[in-house]
Formats: C-alpha cells, structure tokens, sequence
C-alpha cells in the first residue's frame, strides 16, 4: 500500500489528514462525513461559519454537487483541471452546514439565500484520483488558522501533524492557490485572485 492508497483508507474511515496539494500543503477531510468535517475545522481552529473548498476527480463529480452555470462550464471548460475554483449555487444539500457559502450576487425575496459550494478540479493528479476513489473532499491549507500556508515540511506545524491521522510526506507542486471565482452570474466576479488570472471582463452574456 502506498501513500495515497493509505491516505484512501484513513479519509474513508472518517480519518483527518495533511497531504500535499497543487499549491501547498493541506488537511483533508471527506466533505460527506459530519464528523470528520468539524474535527478538521477544530483542529485547525477555523472559524466554523467559513466555508471550505471542495476537491473533485472529475467535472462529472462537481455537476453532481453544484448546479454549473453557461459561465461555469465556459471556465471550467477553459481552465480545469487547474488552479480555478468556482463558487456555485448548491445542488447537494445534505454535505456539513460548514460547508457552504450563500449567494449574495443576485437578488432574492426577503433576505433568502441560495446555499453555495466553492469547487475545483485539480491538476494534480493524485488528487483527482483520491476525489474519484474515496468522493469530494475539503481541503484548506494546512496552518492553524492566521498563519501562512506550509509549502515545504519545515513550514508545518508539528502541533498539526501530531493532530491528524496521516502526513503524507511528499513534496508540494508550489504554485499560488487557486483563483477563486463566484460563477453564479453571467460574468465572473473574482473573490481571490490566484494561479489563474482572469478579468471580470473576460466574459460577457
């Protein structure tokens, strides 16, 4: 078994893990597990009304989680896999509370919200593959919450590691984070800008 066979079988057995990422290192937790879900935002002392990106194998993955947008599939089509998150309304509804984001681009009656997912396919294969073989997972960058991301293992906290249930120790890819984008609309509105660079004005309806 290798590490991310083990690291497979600790996230389906509702484990907590650190593994590297496209970008730096990260804790992951299945998004489909409660529990796993709030011992990673308490071991990370993250705030629990901040949501989480969710990591998936494939575009298929995404649709059956969030409700893609003409926008959402011309940046998905242009720019996954990579470093491109797309903040989407909700068409799973079942995941942690925690985990989702409302939409306050457009319009609604009476101060109702839709539930949004921010998502990402990315380029780095072994973490596709752990999305396909084991579902969607959060994957927030592995620091306490305040610090900087850790690129390199120097920079992990030894607290963290001793918190979870896996380090896989391998190098990062050490590229920006993503870019994070609301795709809810008819052109893009930039939360974050990351590894990917793209305009509010890139595209028009």
């Amino acid at each position: 078994m290798n590490n991310w066979q083990k690291t497979a079988e600790v996230l389906k057995n509702g484990g907590v893990v650190i593994i590297p990422s496209d970008s730096s290192y990260g804790i992951a937790a299945l998004a489909a597990n409660q529990k796993a879900v709030k011992r990673l935002y308490r071991i990370k002392a993250r705030e629990p009304e901040k949501p989480s990106l969710l990591i998936v194998g494939s575009t298929d993955q995404a649709r059956e989680l969030v409700e893609f947008t003409p926008l959402a599939e011309d940046l998905a089509k242009k720019y996954w896999p990579g470093g491109l998150t797309l903040v989407l309304k909700a068409k799973n509804k079942d995941l942690p509370h925690q985990l989702y984001g409302t939409d306050h681009t457009t319009p609604h009656l009476r101060g109702e919200h839709a539930l949004t997912l921010a998502v990402r396919l990315p380029d780095k294969k072994e973490l596709q593959d752990l999305a396909l073989k084991v579902g969607p997972f959060i994957l927030p960058s592995a620091n306490f919450t305040g610090e900087k991301p850790p690129f390199s293992p120097e920079e992990l906290d030894k607290r963290l590691i001793d918190a979870v249930d896996f380090f896989l120790d391998e190098p990062t890819d050490d590229n920006p984070p993503s870019t994070l984008v609301d795709a809810t609309g008819e052109n893009p509105c930039i939360l974050r800008q990351g590894s990917v660079k793209i305009s509010s004005l890139s595209f028009r309806a």
